[in-house]
């Protein structure tokens, strides 16, 4: 007899949800600003980013209720093209995606705890007794979590909840400072767009990369597919409804700051998050705001440590990982060593900063697998048209060619506008995870006997 599923619509809605929204929305409209500089410009981007969001989420929707298992993207590579690629996907995930994204934002939280509690964290170097540095904040936040997602997946689903409340609750206050504190017509000095078109159509696909960045995170939430109840139904549900969500609440965010700053302020203050909850909250607003993301960072940090290890078990199942991989708690349900393999490889991140170079090279990577998982669904369309579609995507086939064309924008503008180094990395980890493909597939072949 099945056991029972742990995820109800509204967790999984808000899973998805909790997977995309993080602290970019703090900080990306700043560098969306600084590109575009007209605030009709500024608004569109940001809702071509949602649409394109909406229009991925529909092709993962179809695919995820056709193939509702453990892994989510990785299963539906395999299914497409074969073990291969999804292997070089889950690759790039376990030694760079997801455990640096971990360090990454657990180390800007201890950042923002020191923000709200000041005299919590070392100066750098610094030795003194009863004090924590960032660093052992971070890997404290690691564990912590991990040992949250080895209590099961509610009890987890639970506390991301609760994060996620929190993070809207920080975005209401900026809707509330922009449409009842600040004084009214801020944001009226706006400046024209660019008056030459060249330099104005590349500012606009400039600033798609940090929208893009945004959006991103979605997948997530398929990773964890049978622990959904009714998964075929309520994953896609969840998909759809949890990016309709945060394109409405990234449209207010938006606004509200484009309504107390404007264009140009925007642009030109990096910090500008903090410096509107000063002006209008005074010191507690701004340690109120830095405390609420950290709670946001701890809410994406509880997404990414739970759902990722299930991509892990997928693998395991396909023999492309060891079988105790994919073992789950008779108590808890959830795969133990998955999660414990997870947190080593963070922790590593952690302790070794260095390493945070290769989280910003494989970002293009990524998002050639993103145009991969948009063809496999134009692939399974064709060539299995018997499989079951509980979901089927609306405007197919413009959902994934969409996808797709914009996947293959962003992995192009990035091979001829990014750093050498940058792109050399990222292409360097996939083609070690290349060379090593035949070697471990025999190694765990020999280990499972």
């Amino acid at each position: 007899m099945d056991a029972p599923k742990k995820l109800s619509l509204l967790d999984a809605t808000l899973l998805v949800m909790g997977g995309i929204i993080g602290v970019g929305i703090f900080f990306t409209p700043q560098l969306v600003a600084e590109e575009t500089h007209d605030p009709r410009a500024f608004l569109f981007v940001w809702l071509f980013g949602g649409g394109i969001a909406l229009l991925a989420a529909f092709t993962f929707a179809e695919l995820g209720g056709t193939f509702p298992r453990a892994g989510g993207w990785f299963v539906y590579l395999r299914e497409a093209f074969g073990p291969f690629p999804a292997f070089l996907f889950a690759w790039i995930v376990l030694f760079v995606v997801s455990t640096g994204a971990v360090a990454g934002v657990t180390s800007f939280l201890a950042q923002q705890l020191g923000a709200a509690f000041p005299g919590l964290l070392r100066p750098e170097g610094a030795l003194e007794s009863g004090l924590l540095g960032a660093r052992q904040v971070a890997a404290l936040v690691v564990l912590a979590v991990t040992a949250v997602a080895l209590t099961g997946v509610k009890r987890t689903a639970l506390v991301q909840n609760a994060c996620m409340a929190i993070k809207l609750l920080a975005l209401a206050t900026f809707v509330w400072i922009a449409f009842v504190l600040a004084p009214s017509g801020a944001s009226a000095q706006a400046s024209p767009a660019a008056a030459d078109p060249v330099s104005f159509l590349s500012g606009m696909l400039a600033a798609l990369r940090p929208v893009f960045f945004a959006y991103g995170g979605w997948q997530m939430a398929a990773y964890v597919a049978p622990q959904i109840a009714d998964a075929r139904r309520n994953l896609p549900r969840a998909l759809v409804a949890g990016i309709l969500g945060v394109i409405v609440v990234y449209g207010l965010a938006n606004a509200s700051y484009l309504r107390v700053l404007g264009i140009e302020r925007l642009a030109a203050d990096p910090d500008f998050a903090s410096h509107v909850a000063q002006a209008h909250l005074g010191e507690w607003g701004q340690r109120g705001l830095a405390l609420g993301m950290a709670v946001s960072c701890l809410g994406f940090t509880i997404v990414t440590i739970f759902a990722t290890p299930w991509l892990y078990v997928a693998m395991a199942e396909e023999g492309l990982f060891f079988r105790r991989i994919a073992a789950l708690s008779p108590r808890t349900g959830v795969p133990t060593l998955a999660f414990l393999v997870q947190a080593a490889v963070a922790l590593v991140y952690v302790y070794a900063s260095t390493l945070s170079k290769l989280v910003d090279s494989v970002i293009f990577v990524e998002w050639m697998f993103h145009f991969l998982v948009a063809l496999a669904l134009l692939r399974l369309r064709r060539n299995r048209p018997d499989l079951p579609r509980p979901f089927r995507s609306p405007l197919y086939p413009l959902a994934p060619l969409a996808y797709a064309a914009t996947a293959a924008l962003v992995v192009g503008s990035t091979l001829f506008t990014a750093e050498a180094k940058l792109v050399f990395t990222g292409l360097a980890i996939v083609a070690a995870g290349a060379l090593v493909y035949r070697p471990w597939r025999a190694l765990i072949g020999r280990a499972r006997g």
